[in-house]
């Protein structure tokens, strides 16, 4: 589709004839030279004050016309990002940018002018604003004027910045569920042992295992206890530690439990299955058990 622009301020004309990009970088290149023309033609104004020029927009007559887009009014900034509900700052810097430009008709923008209008909204303003309007300009949507406002930087909003904020479909947030990150839980594995009750166990025929001090020999009772009473052959270091922790409430972990194992040595015989170690009393742990315990019924006597 060809289209044509006719642009009059005062004296000064300008015309276009193209597709949609080419009569935008002509409108860009036109108002950055425009004070420049101005002064040339009224050269005794010393402050010029751009208004807002008259735009008439012609179409080819063999191509089908298309309406401009009317628009919808606003009451205020709050009710425009209240209605269009941005998700991001990017897109919150550029609604602003386009409120004060083109339903305030105040443009072009500073980015002080769009943090003050975001804390009047009761928006919170980004981190680093100059940022993210470099990043609407990447987008094409902001383009930096040639003449400072007040000083400072000020920006203009591209037709394609225009056509993204009057299409803007506001994100139903209460129609999404929110993502809920699952916690892991941890499984906490018990051993089989643990089943049987300490009266199952018969404990008037040894002692209590609590009384002995020192660790390595309460875990041999233990084993002694469940390979009498039990016919248990193999043990993992999960089922000593819960065995001892919940059944005798005697303080484990599970590097102490290995530490029994490996203190024994050829003591015990070793399997893996299933990635867990498993270890059976051999004769000399059974018959050094058996010595803790009568060493200890002997006290009592």
């Amino acid at each position: 589709m060809t289209n044509r622009i006719k642009i009059k301020f005062g004296q000064i004309e300008f015309e276009a004839e193209g597709d949609s990009e080419l009569i935008e970088r002509e409108r860009e290149q036109f108002f950055s030279l425009l004070p420049q023309a101005m002064l040339s033609v009224s050269p005794s104004i010393t402050v010029i004050e751009q208004p807002k020029p008259s735009v008439d927009i012609l179409l080819d007559t063999d191509t089908p016309q298309q309406s401009l887009p009317t628009g919808q009014t606003y009451e205020s900034l709050i009710t425009f990002l209240k209605a269009k509900n941005f998700q991001s700052d990017v897109e919150r810097v550029l609604g602003v940018a386009y409120y004060i430009d083109q339903i305030e008709k105040s443009g072009p923008v500073t980015a002080r002018e769009i943090e003050t209008k975001l804390l009047e909204a009761r928006q919170g303003k980004p981190s680093n604003t100059s940022h993210v309007i470099n990043q609407n300009i990447k987008k094409g949507y902001l383009y930096e004027h040639s003449e400072k406002k007040e000083g400072v930087k000020s920006f203009f909003v591209l037709q394609a910045g225009i056509d993204y904020c009057e299409s803007y479909v506001p994100t139903d947030n209460t129609s999404k569920k929110k993502d809920v990150k699952l916690r892991k839980l941890r499984v906490t594995k018990e051993s089989s042992l643990l089943q049987f009750s300490l009266d199952e166990l018969n404990l008037e025929k040894y002692i209590d295992v609590s009384s002995i001090e020192n660790f390595v020999e309460q875990a041999l009772v233990i084993m002694l206890i469940y390979t009498n009473e039990k016919n248990i052959e193999y043990f993992s270091y999960l089922d000593i530690e819960s065995v001892m922790k919940q059944k005798f409430k005697i303080s484990a972990t599970n590097r102490k439990v290995r530490y029994v194992f490996d203190k024994g040595g050829t003591k015990f015989d070793k399997k893996i299955e299933k990635g867990i170690t498993y270890h059976r009393m051999l004769s000399g742990a059974i018959r050094e058990a058996e010595s803790i315990v009568t060493r200890e019924q002997n006290k009592l006597i």
